[in-house]
């Protein structure tokens, strides 16, 4: 079977689970969630380079290709 990577990265202030190089199979389905630090808000989520906004989860489906999902973080209240 085919297995593709998911480069999955988070900036300071947060986590992404599961992170770094996450290997799926061919057409099966991988999410991701996206957790700020205390202190620190989810500013943005990128996903192949675009932006889907300050999201807190993500869900790949029919994965046939690879690709990469980033999260940055901002101070909050």
């Amino acid at each position: 079977m085919d297995t593709y990577t998911i480069e999955a990265s988070a900036g300071a202030g947060g986590r992404i689970s599961p992170t770094g190089a996450v290997k799926v199979t061919r057409g099966n389905a991988q999410g991701f969630t996206i957790t700020p630090d205390s202190g620190y808000l989810v500013q943005e989520v990128e996903v192949d380079g675009v932006s889907v906004g300050a999201v807190e989860s993500y869900l790949y489906y029919n994965i046939t290709a690879p690709h990469t999902i980033s999260a940055t973080f901002v101070s909050g209240p």
